[in-house]
């Protein structure tokens, strides 16, 4: 190898790791109290690139007042575009929020916030289902309200239910981990215990990273 070809080739090398350097910079790693912009998401993208579509500051009531806790004012959002007239935020369009650094997401009957975030983020959120019920006499149909569980894959842009189908899903970017997860039963698969494990596995394999 001649001395000009080889000086060639460690430039681009060092070029290469500059590249390499800068992009990285340019991500930050989650953690426990990281600071998330607050505002409403449109989409998971939103959420993703920690750039809410209207940020806190640009929201109002239908008064026209700032709105301090997005939380207690779900329902009468608005917020004024460059152009054209006031806009009402309709709460069944929207993904989800985000105040005070916790992350909401719409799921079931609401906005339930993001228990355990990561590449991999754990949701609990309330279902309500209406039963019909013959023996109810003059309704015939009766309320019921159940708990459940949901995957968020923050990278793929999926929700998946939180059972071993779910984490079958998830866990697919990572063969090592899915073989692993695959090589125990079914029942074994399904049990809170182990899917909490890979998932916190996972994530600490792939953490959840947002722009700076």
């Amino acid at each position: 190898m001649n001395m000009r070809f080889r000086l060639l080739l460690i430039g681009m090398l060092l070029l290469s790791c500059k590249a390499w350097a800068q992009d990285d910079s340019t991500w930050v790693t989650w953690s426990a109290g990281m600071d998330l912009r607050d505002g409403v998401y449109a989409n998971m993208q939103d959420f993703r690139s920690n750039r809410p579509a209207v940020p806190i500051e640009d929201l109002q009531d239908q008064q026209g007042r700032p709105v301090v806790d997005i939380r207690t004012s779900l329902g009468r959002l608005t917020f004024q575009p460059d152009t054209g007239a006031r806009q009402t935020i309709d709460p069944k369009r929207i993904w989800g929020f985000c105040q005070n650094d916790v992350v909401y997401v719409r799921a079931g009957d609401g906005f339930y916030r993001i228990g355990l975030m990561g590449s991999l983020s754990h949701l609990v959120y309330e279902q309500s289902y209406c039963d019909w019920d013959p023996y109810m006499y003059g309704y015939g149909t009766t309320m019921r309200t159940i708990l459940q569980q949901q995957l968020i894959d923050v990278a793929a842009g999926t929700i998946q239910p939180f059972d071993a189908a779910g984490m079958e899903k998830a866990l697919a970017s990572d063969p090592v981990l899915l073989e692993e997860f695959m090589s125990f039963s079914k029942k074994q698969r399904n049990s809170p215990e182990l899917l909490f494990r890979f998932l916190r596995s996972y994530n600490q394999l792939h953490p959840l990273r947002f722009p700076r």
